[in-house]
């Protein structure tokens, strides 16, 4: 008995050991540069426009970004992602879920030390993303107004432009490293490999899509992305800042978040449908009309 005692404690202590360092926390994000006219705010929050000399700043990772023509900003997250965006234009980061990190694996290991989920809302500009960090469970989205980029251990970028008097967009997508699956509005999947570039044009719901390889453009902004990656890497190895911002993630709401498009929930979304009878109708008296013969007037008129 004494030895069912121990063997229980232990089993105990290990389960509990075990959900303590998985605890699920929100994210954190680290603005590193500002350049131009750029406001940042975190959602639900009053919009701060930020000058050079305010940064770095750290913040809960729930944030929203703007940018207009000319004006850039880079970022680092508390999963090692790094994001560098420039304007016109805006993204936000609207769902950022991590297991908390682990201090000694964090100082050893240049990825992140436990799994992550992030949604990203993209609407327009130049955005490039690094997130070739993250583990193999983690998951990364991003929303566009053209459809929906799936990406996982990815060096990748993508521009938006929108007319708004001829309501007709055009965008790129460019793969610089790993893999990303991009779905149009259509669901038609187009699966971009290192080296390879998406363009398109048109309609929001019909543009033209093809697929080429990437251009000396999109090279040199990689290559300027991956200089302020190591003018950074220093500050963005630092997990002392993002602790201050952690906070508990509800289990509840998290497992909601993971499977926002599983049968089950689309089951419990789908509008129920009640169908009642109606009583029986009335007997309808058939009605049978007489007509009167016409008058004196009426007959002189035909």
């Amino acid at each position: 008995m004494i030895h069912f005692t121990k063997v229980l404690a232990a089993v105990l202590f290990l389960f509990a050991s075990q959900v303590q360092a998985e605890m699920w926390v929100s994210g954190a994000v680290t603005l590193h540069e500002v350049t131009g006219q750029v406001s940042l705010k975190q959602l639900g929050a009053e919009t701060v426009l930020l000058a050079p000399e305010q940064v770095p700043v750290s913040l809960p990772g729930l944030v929203d970004c703007e940018a207009i023509y000319g004006a850039a900003a880079y970022l680092s997250t508390s999963n090692r992602t790094h994001i560098y965006f420039q304007g016109e234009g805006s993204f936000s980061v609207e769902r950022f879920e991590q297991i908390m990190p682990d201090l000694q694996s964090w100082e050893t290991t240049e990825s992140e030390t436990g799994q992550s989920r992030m949604i990203l809302n993209f609407r327009g500009g130049e955005i490039v993303v690094d997130n070739r960090n993250m583990i193999e469970s983690s998951q990364c989205l991003i929303e566009t107004p053209l459809g929906r980029l799936t990406v996982k251990n990815a060096l990748w970028q993508m521009r938006i432009e929108f007319d708004p008097r001829s309501q007709i967009f055009d965008f790129t997508i460019n793969c610089s490293d790993g893999r990303v699956r991009f779905t149009d509005l259509q669901g038609q999947q187009y699966t971009l490999r290192t080296g390879q570039r998406l363009a398109g044009a048109g309609a929001r719901n019909t543009p033209s899509i093809e697929i080429g390889e990437s251009t000396i453009r999109s090279y040199e902004l990689i290559q300027r992305f991956k200089l302020m990656q190591d003018q950074y890497s220093e500050s963005a190895n630092v997990l002392e800042p993002f602790l201050g911002h952690f906070k508990g993630v509800d289990q509840g709401v998290r497992q909601s978040a993971v499977v926002p498009n599983s049968a089950a929930v689309k089951e419990m979304r789908r509008p129920i449908i009640i169908i009642e009878y109606a009583d029986e109708p009335e007997l309808v008296t058939p009605f049978r009309g007489e007509l009167k013969p016409p008058s004196a007037n009426q007959a002189d008129l035909f």
